[in-house]
């Protein structure tokens, strides 16, 4: 045992410090992972993908949902399966009041401790553009969550990536964060680092502040930027912070955020290790993990059937009128690429068209 936590076998490392993320090392010592995460999406893009209140408007659905919290409580039920069914948590049986929107639903695990939330309601959760949103919130429990669930971070990860797409997400924070479980990259080297102006941007030094334990054991953090601004560095002894007064276990933990300047892409759940790495340069040991993941057939498939379906019903029956009045394939193909766009969607990559069923059943095979 070390502390409370048990060793697994020839390791020689805490069972609850592995696993994290399939972002690691060859030798399991360095691993990075998502701590945090916080999303808005179009609130009636999801609910159309579930065919829930089908023919109402924004405006009809948000006075719905206003009207009391068990109407809320209902929409936000369809908006948590719709994203985090299958993960062994749960919502809450009582909507409150939340601070920027009108209702907040708890998200809870097995132990009934709370990993997470669901906003929605009140005037306040527009867009600019006049989109009507409901916000998405996962603790770092919950993040576990979901890195505990099915098999490969690919699988998990991006699966509520292309989820996120379908519905117009928009990552608000996200926290990426990297385990140096046997201390190779002690805090006062990180120290160090900002002394010789390693983490200064343009220029610029950011504040930054230092939490002292005077040796105590409980751990030092050391913090690299505004806690309010669009990047937040935190380094600190993780393992004493968790009760081991001698554990060598180090985090780097970056909180992003979202802001009026500058949004956060989705691929950040594709792969939050280049993502880290790329915002801090000098934090070149996680090359070595930092290895990019191609897109795999469980994301294309969370794609492919959200986006058959937005096309049946938005326009299914357009195209039903078209393939009956083009008299063959070639004046069919003619007219539906007159209404494409010169782009490409952006959960595109070369294995796309491989694993989306329809496409790959009328692609020529090679000869060899």
């Amino acid at each position: 045992m070390v502390g409370d936590r048990a060793v697994l076998p020839g390791s020689g490392l805490p069972s609850s410090n592995r696993g994290v993320s399939e972002f690691r090392n060859p030798e399991g010592t360095l691993t990075v992972g998502i701590d945090w995460f916080s999303a808005s999406v179009d609130m009636l893009a999801v609910l159309n993908e579930l065919a829930f209140r089908e023919g109402d408007s924004y405006e009809e659905i948000r006075q719905w949902v206003d009207f009391s919290p068990d109407n809320a409580r209902v929409v936000a039920l369809q908006i948590f399966c719709w994203f985090f069914a299958g993960l062994g948590l749960e919502l809450d049986e009582v909507a409150g009041g939340g601070r920027f929107y009108l209702w907040r639903i708890k998200i809870l695990n097995a132990e009934n401790k709370f990993v997470g939330m669901i906003e929605l309601g009140g005037e306040n959760c527009r867009r600019a553009d006049g989109t009507y949103t409901a916000r998405i919130e996962l603790t770092g429990d919950g993040c576990r969550a979901v890195a505990a669930a099915r098999c490969g971070h690919a699988q998990r990860w991006l699966e509520l990536r292309a989820k996120l797409e379908s519905c117009d997400g928009r990552i608000t924070r996200v926290d990426v964060c990297a385990d140096d479980l046997v201390g190779n990259y002690p805090l006062r080297l990180a120290q160090k680092w900002y002394a010789q102006g390693e983490f200064d941007n343009r220029g610029q030094r950011p504040k930054a502040q230092l939490v002292d334990d005077y040796d105590s054991g409980d751990g030092k953090t050391l913090y690299v930027g505004g806690k309010k601004s669009e990047k937040q560095l935190r380094v600190y002894e993780k393992g004493r912070e968790q009760g081991d007064k001698s554990s060598p276990w180090v985090r780097y933990e970056a909180q992003f955020r979202a802001s009026n300047r500058k949004e956060l892409p989705l691929d950040i759940l594709r792969d939050p290790a280049s993502y880290l790495l790329g915002a801090y340069p000098v934090l070149c040991f996680l090359r070595c993990v930092a290895t990019r993941i191609e897109i795999t057939k469980a994301a294309v498939d969370a794609t492919w059937k959200s986006v058959r379906r937005h096309i049946r019903r938005q326009y299914g029956a357009a195209l039903n009128f078209i393939s009956k009045n083009c008299p063959d394939d070639q004046s069919l193909r003619a007219v539906i690429e007159s209404c494409t766009s010169p782009s490409l969607p952006k959960w595109v990559t070369g294995d796309t068209a491989a694993h989306w069923p329809e496409i790959a059943a009328v692609q020529p095979t090679s000869k060899g």
